[in-house]
């Protein structure tokens, strides 16, 4: 029997209509919730809304006049919010691109403190035991080569989310993260071939590259009443590529 984990929330998706986010979106609808998303991506917007019940909405979350606007259209309580948005673009520090930098940081870090700062306070007014979510990434585990600027924005929201656990706890509001690993296709993983992403997999304690649906079914989890004593966490989700070590 399936377990609807999910029934009468509300459930708000940052970058939702791509690759996680939009994984994200539709098992949030298969579990039962009401599912709101944004994103930049017009097309894109318009293509999931099509082929699902949720309801899009043209936004930059780096933008705070934007999101104070859109999170006022959204209109219902939110009882989940997921902050996925994101971009990584490799940052060199001995030819430093300022702007790449806080377009980095702006959208990864400053977005979604914007999205939860518009957020919370509707939750602790409608007194709802809310979820927030943000999607971080292996990168707060291991480094790569030119992720100063997202490894950077990565790390920062682990270091967001757990003071938020700390000071919003006793409104019941549960901040936690969720750090894919590979996932194919997804992020840079995007631009490979099936037969490349199979060998890239086999470098995984798991043997495979994960998928976008491995991710948003920790998000519905952590989302849900079934993780309701879970509070400032990053579950990591890559097959155990965080704990491999170079020598094996």
């Amino acid at each position: 029997m399936h377990m609807i984990m999910l029934e009468n929330k509300h459930v708000l998706v940052t970058g939702g209509a791509n690759g996680i986010g939009m994984a994200i979106v539709l098992q949030a609808l298969k579990h039962g919730a009401k599912v709101s998303f944004l994103d930049k991506d017009l097309r894109a917007i318009e293509s999931l809304q099509q082929k699902s019940k949720a309801t899009g909405f043209h936004c930059d979350v780096g933008d705070k006049r934007q999101i104070e606007e859109v999170i006022e259209r959204v209109g219902l309580p939110i009882d989940v919010l997921i902050n996925n948005a994101g971009i990584d673009l490799d940052f060199d520090l001995s030819s430093p691109d300022n702007a790449l930098w806080n377009n980095v940081i702006n959208t990864n870090l400053s977005g979604a403190r914007y999205v939860t700062e518009s957020v919370v306070p509707k939750m602790i007014q409608s007194e709802i035991k809310g979820s927030v979510i943000f999607i971080t990434s292996v990168h707060t585990g291991l480094a790569f080569p030119g992720g100063a600027a997202y490894d950077a924005s990565k790390h920062a929201l682990v270091g967001l989310m757990r003071v938020l656990a700390l000071e919003y706890g006793k409104y019941g509001i549960r901040f936690n993260a969720v750090a894919p690993g590979s996932i194919y296709p997804a992020g840079p993983t995007g631009k490979l071939s099936k037969e490349q992403a199979v060998e890239l997999g086999k470098r995984i304690p798991l043997y495979r590259l994960g998928t976008p649906k491995d991710v948003a079914n920790v998000v519905v989890f952590l989302a849900s009443n079934m993780a309701e004593y879970i509070n400032g966490a990053e579950i990591r989700v890559d097959g155990g590529l965080a704990i491999k070590s170079c020598l094996f």
